[in-house]
């Protein structure tokens, strides 16, 4: 397992429900990169709500999954900062 568990985003989402499988069981709409099955139980799923107070959620868009690894486009580096030992 990579990175930490703990600085993981809690949720994912928003997905549409593709269809209602039964009661329990829903069929979501996935990103194609992502390698899972897309039937969850319904106490896995919680209802999208965006409110005014706190404007739009996910605003980030997901990462690009390359060779099993996410990438993100870095468009401008803002500041820089070398740390080490000996002052060069």
């Amino acid at each position: 397992m990579e990175g930490t568990p703990k600085l993981s985003p809690r949720w994912y989402g928003p997905f549409r429900v593709a269809t209602r499988i039964s009661n329990v069981a829903y069929c979501l709409t996935l990103p194609e990169t992502w390698k899972i099955h897309n039937i969850f139980h319904a106490s896995l799923l919680t209802p999208y709500k965006e409110t005014p107070e706190y404007g739009p959620n996910f605003l980030a868009p997901p990462p690009d999954i390359i060779d099993n690894t996410p990438e993100w486009k870095v468009e401008m580096i803002l500041k820089h900062h070398t740390f080490s030992r000996w002052k060069c």
